[in-house]
């Protein structure tokens, strides 16, 4: 009963019937001998099958996460700051009260885990809903006010390591660990780079990597094209396009020149 009704549940889901309604759409084209029109139908709906398979989603994450694996705290050393970029969280406003935790507040845990353990006395979340949301979550798991220095002008992730250079600077930090998902450090890592800093790499937030993982043992109905997979696809695959409009970019001027604070 419980397979039957995981296998209804999916038939019933809105991307299976989407698949299916332009699936049937060109098969009537192709009774009706309205060839070309239900070869594109096809095409379409074949591409939208890859992109929304669970396991198409899981191996373009895993190429980004694989190039910054999970470590444990004991294989990091010690920082003058921990700079957590924003992502994964709900800011508190009228009607929410308490901060909303979505897949990547993984990246406020983990920043809270390397200031527990000593390896850095301050954490700086960037990004416009710091103050709003990471502070206060990192608040409510134990890290003090007094511990946490709040950039709030950053719009993404450029800004977040243009805005945070000055941070640093200001404080003459010699070395930061850079927090985010795994997913997101090729292209973060692109841009935390100026001179007189060191910036280490700490992830978290590695889900493709687990799903690949666990692909062989779950269940067929969890393998099967869905909108959250296609969702997870068109993330990594932004990632992508970053990474490449970024390697395209030019420094900004944070990067490209000394900071004189240093």
């Amino acid at each position: 009963m419980f397979v039957l009704f995981k296998w209804f549940l999916w038939l019933c889901l809105p991307s299976t019937v989407v698949l299916m309604g332009i699936a049937l759409i060109a098969l009537w084209l192709l009774v009706r001998k309205q060839i070309r029109p239900a070869i594109v139908l096809i095409l379409l709906d074949t591409l939208l099958v890859i992109v929304m398979l669970p396991w198409t989603a899981a191996k373009l994450g895993y190429t980004l996460e694989r190039q910054y694996p999970p470590k444990a705290l004991t294989e990091y050393g010690t920082a003058d700051a921990i700079v957590l970029l924003g992502g994964g969280l709900g800011p508190v406003r009228p009607g929410f009260p308490y901060t909303e935790c979505y897949a990547a507040s993984d990246r406020a845990i983990m920043a809270c885990r390397l200031w527990k353990a000593g390896k850095a006395p301050v954490i700086i979340p960037t990004g416009e809903m710091a103050a709003a949301s990471e502070k206060l979550l990192l608040e409510t798991i134990g890290v003090p006010s007094s511990a946490i220095l709040c950039e709030e002008r950053a719009r993404d992730t450029a800004e977040n390591a243009d805005f945070t250079f000055k941070v640093l600077a200001e404080r003459k930090c010699k070395r930061a660990f850079v927090v985010t998902s795994s997913w997101h450090l090729p292209r973060a890592m692109m841009l935390f780079k100026t001179p007189g800093i060191e910036f280490i790499p700490v992830s978290c937030d590695t889900e493709a990597s687990l799903t690949l993982a666990q692909f062989p043992v779950m269940p067929m109905w969890q393998k099967l094209p869905s909108f959250a997979s296609g969702a997870s696809t068109m993330i990594y695959a932004k990632e992508w396009l970053g990474i490449l409009f970024y390697s395209l970019r030019k420094p900004s001027q944070a990067q490209a020149l000394p900071t004189a604070k240093q």
